[in-house]
């Protein structure tokens, strides 16, 4: 944002640039697009000055603005991405190894908890059913045991460590079998059950989002993938980088509005739930969650998007041009305008371009002035020297 807008018109000609006295010198690591670099100490982030020649031909018009900055009411544009509402999302995996005998759902189905998605068959469910069944006989076993030592216990007819062995035996059949117990409940069946197909069923409600699942694949409890994903898509997350020193900008239950490229004209309400404990160390921003309604399906996971936050009175922004940034594949430059006709070429950090303007983290103060239009041509023409 600019005040005090100019054009200076300079009387350089494009066959008398030889005429222009031109100094080189070049700073250290570059950041690649949209990161943050360390602000230049002094002088560190002038690389080229090219010197105003008098008697030279006209080279047309360029623009200069002076840089400002905004406080009360700014917007500040995160860039983010669509993701699923981990909480209300479940990532089918089996607990045991087996072979997908029926897949009863596709993609985009409607589910309801409990619903049975997968059958396994698995020569596994007989061991956990047999293991239950011994865990059972164990357990009363021992139950017998423990009674018959607290007896004798109470007549002194019996040995301490005898006592104690029985305990310790009755604790060891009690784990056993609630070990064995849970096992068979996660499966969704008990140790009397016939039948050795297993149900994987949905937990939450919601639609099949994927599925990697064939009939008559081969399941392992340890694989990576997924067999099948459901989420309710009624409610999203958009994840976005804040800058680290942007963090002021962003509250626990901010609102926010959510922008997508599918829908340029149309904001998406939502809420910040969660900033982030870590910053980034190679972009130098933190993971900012924010919850969107979504009733009417229209954000789809893994779209781009970018969130606007308003900032609150005071704090200050600095943003130009986008057409003012000079990328050398590899950093971000402005040409500055100084005194005596001078211009220098400074290394600065900028964020992401949003609506043709780009955010200044690092490399200009207030006051200064740059070249908007015809900093390209500039460049151009340094660089040719």
């Amino acid at each position: 944002m600019f005040a005090h807008k100019k054009v200076l018109s300079l009387a350089l000609g494009i066959g008398s640039l030889a005429a222009w006295s031109l100094a080189v010198g070049c700073d250290g690591k570059g950041h690649g697009a949209g990161e943050p670099s360390p602000a230049p100490a002094a002088n560190e982030g002038a690389r080229d000055f090219v010197r105003y020649a008098p008697g030279t031909a006209p080279l047309g018009f360029i623009k200069i603005e002076t840089v400002t900055e905004s406080a009360a009411g700014t917007s500040v544009s995160l860039p983010a991405r669509v993701s699923f509402d981990e909480d209300h999302t479940q990532r089918v995996a089996s607990p045991i190894d087996g072979r997908a005998t029926a897949v009863l759902v596709k993609i985009g189905d409607k589910v309801r908890v409990g619903q049975p998605l997968i059958l396994l068959s698995s020569p596994n469910v007989g061991q956990l059913q047999a293991d239950a069944q011994k865990a059972d006989s164990d357990l009363a076993v021992a139950q017998k045991a423990i009674e018959r030592a607290h007896k004798l216990q109470s007549d002194g007819a019996i040995a301490e460590k005898d006592v104690a062995q029985a305990e310790a035996d009755f604790r060891k059949a009690t784990t056993d079998r609630g070990r064995a117990t849970m096992q068979l409940k996660a499966l969704g069946i008990t140790a009397s059950d016939p039948s050795i197909s297993v149900a994987l069923r949905a937990r939450v409600p919601g639609v099949v989002v994927d599925r990697n699942v064939l009939l008559g694949q081969e399941v392992r409890a340890d694989q990576a993938t997924p067999l099948m994903t459901i989420s309710s898509l009624d409610t999203l997350w958009v994840l976005a980088d804040v800058y680290e020193q942007d963090l002021g900008l962003v509250e626990l239950d901010a609102p926010v509005n959510v922008y997508v490229p599918a829908y340029p004209a149309d904001a998406f309400p939502g809420k910040i739930t969660n900033i982030g404990e870590v910053v980034d160390p190679t972009t130098r921003t933190v993971k900012v969650r924010c919850v969107v309604a979504n009733a009417d399906h229209r954000l789809k996971p893994e779209m781009f998007a970018r969130v606007k936050v308003q900032s609150k009175p005071g704090h200050k922004v600095i943003q130009v041009p986008s057409k003012a940034i000079l990328n050398d594949g590899e950093k971000f430059y402005v040409i500055v305008a100084q005194e005596g006709i001078t211009f220098r070429i400074r290394r600065v950090s900028v964020g992401p371009d949003v609506e043709g303007q780009s955010r200044i983290l690092s490399g200009l103060t207030p006051g200064e002035k740059i070249v908007t239009d015809g900093a390209i041509f500039m460049r151009r023409e340094i660089e040719s020297q």
